[in-house]
């Protein structure tokens, strides 16, 4: 019994991870596309794991879960949820965000990879972009499917380890090509910005 439960448990770690590691995969692909995407490829890709969230006239959302709540229930990771956001206009995707948060005893901390899908959108924006926010800073990117391919892939390498493996805490843990720690446990964006800007968008100075 006790080795068809490690095996389980193994199997179960080794889906987990898949399925993260889909999900980001599957971000970045999106954003490949030469056109946006339709309500009916998502559908292709994910299934029934794509659940509506509602409707107001043409634009609809849905979104997409995964967590590792039986790992947090067994008190051997933190609570983690990867969520896979979509909004639609006519049926075609207008943006997605991936949210990846860590739900720990005293605070949470979540970093949103937000992607706009439209013809002129090429602006790369990061918050925090210091070198020194307090270690339960939230964090923030905007692309837009413009955005060169190489910073695109950059900014969506989420770690999925963090759901399966304790240490994670910040930020800096679940998107460490973005952000890192500093020797006083301070968090430091690693990327060069003007004020949060690394591509400014169409028409803003």
């Amino acid at each position: 019994m006790l080795v068809l439960g490690g095996i389980g448990f193994g199997l179960y770690v080794h889906v987990l991870s898949s399925r993260a590691e889909s999900m980001v995969r599957i971000a970045y692909e999106l954003s490949e596309q030469a056109q946006p995407p339709t309500l009916g490829e998502l559908r292709e890709r994910y299934g029934d794991q794509l659940r509506i969230n509602g409707c107001a006239g043409a634009d609809c959302a849905y979104t997409v879960t995964l967590s590792n709540r039986f790992l947090a229930a067994l008190q051997l990771v933190p609570y983690t949820e990867l969520q896979s956001h979509f909004w639609l206009r006519d049926g075609v995707l207008s943006g997605h965000m991936l949210d990846y948060r860590i739900v720990g005893h005293r605070y949470s901390v979540v970093t949103h990879v937000q992607t706009d899908f439209c013809d002129t959108c090429r602006a790369f924006a990061i918050d925090p972009w210091t070198g020194s926010s307090p270690s339960t800073t939230n964090g923030l990117v905007e692309i837009g499917i413009k955005t060169p391919a190489s910073s695109r892939r950059t900014v969506l390498s989420l770690n999925t380890r963090c759901l399966t493996r304790r240490g994670c805490v910040s930020v800096a843990d679940l998107l460490p090509a973005v952000w890192t720690k500093t020797a006083d446990a301070r968090i430091a964006c690693r990327i060069p910005t003007d004020k949060g800007w690394v591509e400014r968008p169409v028409g803003l100075p």
